[in-house]
């Protein structure tokens, strides 16, 4: 990091900790590939045809639960079942940069502040894909159907389905503009006390943290 940029980002960190990830060769590295039949709208998402949500989580993990307040933010625009959400962390690239510093950074209290935004407006366009690969099946208006904890329903006719069976057609879909990201009263999970994604993984010794990697005796 060139010494401008660190003073810039400790100034805006505060006394916050921040961790910053500018190596050289590390700022072109590929967003991990989707499965081939995943629904992938964008950097932020993939739903597979099981029905598991993926969240891809662009900042560190150092206890403050961000890896769970990413994915709430993810879960709560698409209307996810919790149980089916799961997170996966980001590699090194550009579209991963925090706005707040304009680096790929955890610090300053901006982890939710600057993903608030952009997660729940990539969320809600992935929503609307849904809704109209479901209305295209059922050749119904996308305004008459309706979608709640993972799914797509139809309340007239009384038909539904899951995001899983509907990411294929979901991934033919165009992508919308101007979507209308969720009104605070409406939320359903933002807010709420929830279990947290990182929880199991601790307790069992799974979690890999820094200190795991390298060489080992």
């Amino acid at each position: 990091m060139q010494r401008r940029d660190f003073i810039r980002v400790a100034a805006g960190a505060g006394a916050g900790l921040t961790l910053a990830l500018v190596l050289d060769g590390c700022r072109g590295e590929p967003i991990p590939d989707a499965p081939s039949d995943a629904f992938a709208p964008n950097a932020w998402l993939r739903i597979a045809p099981d029905g598991t949500i993926t969240v891809m989580v662009d900042r560190s993990e150092m206890g403050q639960g961000i890896s769970t307040a990413l994915a709430m933010l993810v879960a709560e625009e698409l209307d996810a079942d919790w149980a089916t959400v799961r997170y996966q962390f980001a590699p090194a690239n550009e579209v991963y940069f925090n706005p707040a510093m304009k680096i790929q950074a955890t610090g300053g209290s901006t982890g939710v502040r600057a993903a608030w935004g952009p997660l729940r407006e990539a969320s809600a366009t992935a929503r609307a894909m849904l809704v109209a690969a479901a209305a295209r099946r059922w050749q119904v208006p996308p305004g008459d159907c309706q979608t709640e904890l993972g799914r797509v329903h139809h309340g007239s006719s009384g038909r539904s389905a899951g995001f899983g069976e509907l990411a294929d057609a979901a991934g033919r879909e165009p992508m919308p503009s101007g979507v209308t990201v969720k009104k605070p009263e409406a939320f359903r999970l933002i807010g709420k006390p929830i279990r947290r994604l990182d929880v199991f993984e601790k307790v069992t010794g799974r979690a890999e943290f820094g200190l795991d990697a390298g060489p080992r005796d």
